[in-house]
């Protein structure tokens, strides 16, 4: 019986060191406006002749860290020679988008001459901080060395991205970067981010699994309990 009640001990203990250590992760929209309701809008990106930069600018709220998962573009025209940046940048407290480059993606293969949702992924982590305003930004400009062409894809009407975070602005350049002006087009994307673990607006998230660790740990101050009594 003694033996019966270690073992009964030594389960429960095992199995609330699990529930309360291990958060399920869950990707979720961070920031978007997918899927689109109609493509019969865009932009055209050059650098010459086109948009050469596009900027749209999003704020995270109080309570929560969150992980970049990847970003998805909706783009027509694309047939992978081109060359551009697709990059997460820093706010500076202006209506602009900073210059300090936070993520960078990797450009993914063309699927052909149709429009198409296309994932973006980051090769190396960067976590998005609580309370912060980013920049979803893409350059094919001069600059950066763009080369190409392609059509960023909106609805029309506009679609207001929403998710997690606050929509900001979009705002995109002309002429390279010297200047911005306000793009009235809301171009169809997604940014895809996972809530870091433990952090106050994901405690709703695992708070089912931490109840049942907790659980587990009332069955071991029972059990304790019992091999006290033996």
């Amino acid at each position: 019986m003694k033996i019966q009640a270690q073992l009964l001990l030594l389960g429960a203990a095992s199995a609330f060191v699990w529930g309360v250590s291990v958060a399920p992760s869950y990707a979720l929209n961070l920031i978007g406006n997918l899927p689109p309701t109609d493509d019969n809008s865009a932009n055209t990106f050059s650098p010459t002749g086109g948009v050469s930069i596009n900027a749209v600018s999003f704020t995270l709220p109080t309570g929560t860290d969150y992980t970049l998962d990847n970003a998805v573009l909706r783009l027509g025209a694309y047939d992978g020679t081109e060359v551009f940046n697709v990059q997460i940048r820093n706010d500076t407290g202006g209506v602009n988008p900073g210059s300090t480059v936070l993520a960078n993606f990797t450009l993914p293969a063309s699927q052909g001459a149709g429009i198409f949702d296309y994932t973006f992924n980051s090769p190396t982590a960067f976590t998005f901080t609580q309370n912060t305003k980013y920049w979803l930004y893409v350059d094919i400009s001069t600059g950066s060395g763009g080369s190409g062409s392609f059509d960023w894809l909106a609805s029309s009407p506009n679609v207001t991205p929403t998710g997690v975070a606050s929509f900001g602005a979009y705002r995109f350049s002309l002429n390279n970067g010297t200047s911005f002006v306000q793009n009235n087009t809301f171009n169809s994307f997604q940014v895809n981010a996972t809530a870091v673990p433990w952090e106050t607006d994901a405690l709703p998230v695992i708070g089912s699994t931490v109840l049942f660790g907790l659980g587990l740990w009332g069955k071991r101050k029972l059990a304790q309990k019992k091999i006290d009594s033996l």
